[in-house]
């Protein structure tokens, strides 16, 4: 499951590049990464670029005569930075340069999973995979090699519903041990359906798609499933094709702005002291999931929701209710845990089904647990409008008389604590 970027309205700003889906704010826990950079003999390379993520549209802050952009964009500034297809850049506001010695020292945040190294021309490059937890202290060497320039094309299977817009972020190939890692290295956009970008030898996929319209707020195209390519070593440039983009399947704030439209948006917060409304469910565990929450009054219930696509729920939410149950396991019979896992293209519509998505999160990033609280699968978007959630990663607390109440998990442990 992708989080696409809002298109947003297209003439106000290039927000559609940096902005994400709504989900559980991300802590922005960081690291230090200390590295050089090297040419093909093992010569330092001074003022190379080194950084996780990089943009193929030029600089987001300097148009192409040197002047900056507005802020916001003008429609004529947006149309102009989306035209400027092919120029590689870095996406960040001060870029990382190595010195004399080729050395550097950059920052990252803990899903960042890839480095991607190019000297000052624009000409050599070099993508390497971050080093472990066992040896996050090492020194990384990245040699350059010349990069190859990748070109392709998306284009609509629909011909009444061509695209106006389309977007491709170059990632890298996932890596079965690190299951919530960032594989993005690049972001490629225009008007015209072209890509292109530079990237050394090596294989790499493509999360491709775009809109059919410049004013909707709305990406309702995409390639699916996401295509793979591979750069031989021996080549300057490579024509990887045209894909086919159809109809994407729709994002959070598509269906919440539509629930909203249509009258059936119930947000939470805004009904403290009132019943809490049913959970949709096709499947659980841990608990009889057909008799809802109804089922369990008479107990302290903290409602988690939470999906495959939120990081953060998986890599610290989720574990952080796995030590507050086995904390209060005196206190079990007075409280219930429900992570609501809510997948609303419709894809897990079983527990066997998310047990095989989530085994590898299981050895990598839960180093061996299993979920011990009860789970219910809603693979639609209804839990989600009825109680009016503002992503992933929220928790709803519910008293012993079936009522909403303010509070999380904290909260719940101030009372399990007052009442010992």
């Amino acid at each position: 499951m992708n989080n696409h970027p809002k298109l947003v309205v297209l003439f106000v700003a290039c927000a559609i590049l940096f902005s994400q889906v709504a989900i559980a704010q991300d802590k922005p826990e960081s690291q230090v990464i200390i590295g050089r950079v090297v040419d093909a003999t093992g010569k330092p390379v001074e003022n190379a670029t080194v950084h996780t993520m990089w943009g193929a549209n030029g600089s987001r802050s300097t148009r192409a005569n040197g002047q900056p952009y507005d802020n916001p964009l003008t429609k004529e500034q947006v149309q102009e930075f989306w035209a400027n297809v092919g120029k590689m850049e870095v996406l960040a506001k001060e870029p990382t340069l190595t010195q004399k010695d080729g050395s550097f020292s950059l920052p990252i945040s803990w899903r960042n999973r890839m480095l991607f190294a190019i000297d000052s021309q624009r000409n050599q490059g070099c993508v390497v995979e971050l080093p472990g937890d066992e040896d996050k202290h090492r020194v990384i060497v990245l040699q350059l090699t010349d990069l190859v320039t990748v070109t392709g094309k998306l284009e609509s299977s629909d011909k009444a519903k061509p695209a106006k817009w389309t977007h491709v972020y170059v990632e890298a190939m996932p890596h079965p041990k690190k299951p919530l890692a960032i594989n993005r290295l690049i972001s490629c956009g225009s008007f015209d359906g072209r890509f292109e970008f530079r990237l050394p030898p090596g294989e790499f996929r493509l999360d491709a798609y775009g809109a059919s319209s410049l004013e909707a707020d709305v990406i309702d195209l995409a390639v699916d499933p996401s295509p793979t390519f591979k750069i031989p070593a021996d080549v300057n440039s490579l024509d990887i094709g045209s894909f086919e983009l159809t109809q994407a399947a729709s994002t959070s704030q598509e269906l919440g702005k539509q629930s909203k439209a249509e009258g059936r948006w119930k947000d939470f917060k805004e009904h403290y002291g009132e019943p809490a409304p049913s959970w949709h469910s096709v499947d659980g565990r841990n608990i009889d999931h057909a008799k809802n929450i109804q089922g369990l009054q008479g107990k302290w219930v903290l409602l988690d929701f939470w999906g495959l696509d939120c990081a953060p729920c998986l890599k610290r939410e989720i574990p952080k209710l796995m030590d507050f149950l086995e904390k209060n396991e005196e206190h079990r019979s007075r409280f219930e845990i429900v992570g609501v896992f809510v997948d609303y293209e419709g894809k897990i519509d079983s527990m066997k089904k998310l047990d095989a998505e989530l085994s590898s999160i299981e050895i990598n990033v839960w180093h061996g647990k299993k979920i011990p609280f009860a789970i219910v699968i809603d693979n639609s978007f209804t839990t989600w409008e009825r109680y009016g959630i503002e992503g992933l990663g929220t928790m709803v607390l519910i008293d012993p008389s079936g009522n909403i109440v303010k509070g999380d998990e904290k909260t719940l442990q101030e009372i399990l604590d007052k009442d010992k």
